[in-house]
C-alpha cells in the first residue's frame, strides 16, 4: 500500500541539474539504443514460445552493473515466468515512485513471412528501430534504467526512492505478472507504466485512463451428419448460425455506458478475433464457436456485461427456434480492469512539466486505448499512470514492429525529469 508523506509536492530541477542530466544522456545515446537492441535480441514471447527467464536474468545483470540493484526480488508463481522487483534507496522522507515495464512480447505469429528485417535484431531503418517488442515495451524498459542512471550520477538527492517493477505475463492477462506482483508492493506511491503512448505520433496524450479487457466466446451447436444428405433431411450448419451471430452482435449487443470525459470515449468490441468450427469435407458443422475482444470503459462492470449478453441471446433464441447457443467467459481474460488516475493526482502535474520540459508542450490527457497492468497496482491503493512511454501502439502486435529513435532518447529525458521532481 501507499505509504503517507507529509510533503507531497514536486521540487523541479534547477536548470543546471537538468542541464546535466541532458548531457549525461546526451553522451550515452549509443548505449540506450545498445540497451534497446540487448533486449529485443533476448526471445521473451509469451509460452508456449518462449519465456521471461533470460530477460529478467539480463536485467538483473544491468541493474548491477549501473549500481541501480541495491534491492532486488526476483518473484513469481512459476520459475518461467519471473518478475523482477529493484529499489534504489533515497535518503528518507520523500515520494517514492515504481517505473513499470512488461518484459513479454506477444508472438511474432502467422505474420512471421512480412517482417522485413529479423524480428529478434534490432535495425535502424530511416530514424526507426524495429524489433519484436521495440515499442511494446522494451524500450521503454531501457529509458527507465538509463533515466535512473542519469539522476543518480549526476547527484540530484533523492528523498523517495526509486523502484523498478519489471514484469512477466502482461500480454497474457497479468495473472502470473502483476497480478500475483502487486499485493508484494509496499511503500510506493504511485507507478508510472511506460506503455507506447501514442497511435498516430509519438507522446499523443499522457494517459490516465486504461480501458478493460473482457474476452469471452460464443459457442453455437448444429447438426453434425453426412453433408450429403443435408437437402434430404433436417440439419442445422453450425457454422451458418454463427456467421449470422457474427455479422448482428455488433451492433445488437447492447453494453450501456457512460462516455469518458476525456474525449467521450466508449467501449471497443472486436467480433471474431478467433473462430473455430467444422469437422472436414463431407461433415455437416455440428459445433462452431467465436471469440470476442472487449474493451471496458470506467464504470462498466462483468455482470452488466453477462447480462448484456444473455439478453442478446434469449433474443436471438427466440427470433430462430433452432438456434442452441451459449457463451462462456474466457479463463484469465474474462474481466482485466479498467484503472483510472485522478488528474489531480500529484504525478500527473510532475509528468506534464517533464513532457512540456522535454518536447515543447505538454501531451493531453486521454484515454488509453488497451489495457495495461494499471488495474491491479490500483486495486492495491496504488494510484498507477497506466500510459505515458515511447512509441506508437499501431504497430505492436503485428508485423514490423519499431519505435521512433527519437522518442527513445525524448522518454529518457523525460523519464529523468519525472524521478528527480516526484522522488525528490
Amino acid at each position: 500500500m501507499a505509504p503517507s508523506h507529509p510533503d507531497h509536492g514536486s521540487h523541479p530541477l534547477t536548470n543546471d541539474q537538468s542541464a546535466a542530466i541532458d548531457a549525461f544522456l546526451a553522451e550515452r545515446e549509443d548505449e540506450l539504443l545498445a540497451l534497446v537492441s540487448d533486449l529485443i535480441a533476448i526471445d521473451s514471447q509469451i509460452p508456449p514460445h518462449a519465456d521471461e527467464r533470460q530477460i529478467v536474468s539480463f536485467l538483473v545483470s544491468v541493474l548491477e552493473e549501473a549500481n541501480l540493484a541495491e534491492d532486488v526480488s526476483v518473484v513469481g508463481q512459476t520459475p518461467e515466468r519471473p518478475s523482477l522487483i529493484a529499489r534504489v534507496k533515497g535518503t528518507g522522507g520523500g515520494q517514492s515512485l515504481m517505473l513499470n515495464g512488461h518484459t513479454d512480447t506477444k508472438p511474432v505469429g502467422e505474420a512471421a513471412h512480412l517482417w522485413r528485417t529479423d524480428p529478434h535484431t534490432a535495425t535502424v531503418v530511416d530514424g526507426n528501430l524495429f524489433g519484436l517488442g521495440a515499442t511494446d515495451m522494451k524500450a521503454a524498459v531501457a529509458c527507465m534504467i538509463l533515466a535512473a542512471r542519469a539522476v543518480r550520477e549526476t547527484g540530484v538527492q533523492l528523498r523517495g526512492d526509486i523502484v523498478f517493477g519489471f514484469v512477466a505475463d502482461e500480454e497474457a492477462g497479468a495473472q502470473l505478472g502483476s497480478k500475483f506482483v502487486a499485493p508484494l508492493i509496499d511503500n510506493v506511491d504511485a507507478v508510472l507504466i511506460g506503455e507506447p503512448s501514442g497511435w498516430e505520433h509519438d507522446w499523443q496524450g499522457i494517459h490516465l485512463v486504461s480501458r478493460g479487457v473482457c474476452g469471452f466466446r460464443i459457442k453455437v451447436t448444429g447438426t453434425q451428419m453426412h453433408s450429403s444428405l443435408s437437402d434430404r433431411m433436417p440439419s442445422v450448419n453450425a457454422s451458418l448460425k454463427l456467421a449470422d451471430l457474427m455479422v448482428r452482435i455488433g451492433s445488437e449487443l447492447d453494453l450501456p455506458f457512460t462516455p469518458h470525459p476525456l474525449g467521450g470515449v466508449g467501449p471497443t468490441l472486436n467480433t471474431g478475433v478467433m473462430i473455430a468450427g467444422g469437422t472436414f469435407f463431407g461433415v455437416v458443422p455440428g459445433q462452431a464457436e467465436f471469440a470476442c475482444d472487449l474493451r471496458t470503459v470506467p464504470g462498466q462492470t462483468r455482470e452488466q456485461v453477462a447480462q448484456g449478453i444473455e439478453t442478446w441471446l434469449d433474443a436471438c433464441r427466440v427470433a430462430d427456434p433452432d438456434l442452441q447457443v451459449d457463451y462462456a467467459f474466457e479463463p484469465g481474460l474474462d474481466w482485466i480492469p479498467w484503472s483510472e488516475l485522478e488528474a489531480g493526482h500529484p504525478l500527473v502535474a510532475v509528468v506534464t512539466d517533464a513532457a512540456s520540459d522535454v518536447l515543447g508542450e505538454a501531451p493531453p490527457l486521454g484515454v488509453f486505448p488497451g489495457g495495461t497492468d494499471a488495474p491491479w497496482f490500483s486495486q492495491q491503493g496504488i494510484p498507477t499512470l497506466p500510459s505515458f512511454g515511447p512509441g506508437t501502439l499501431t504497430c505492436a502486435h503485428g508485423p514490423n514492429e519499431f519505435v521512433s529513435v527519437r522518442s527513445i532518447h525524448e522518454a529518457a529525458r523525460i523519464y529523468a525529469r519525472i524521478i528527480a521532481n516526484f522522488c525528490s
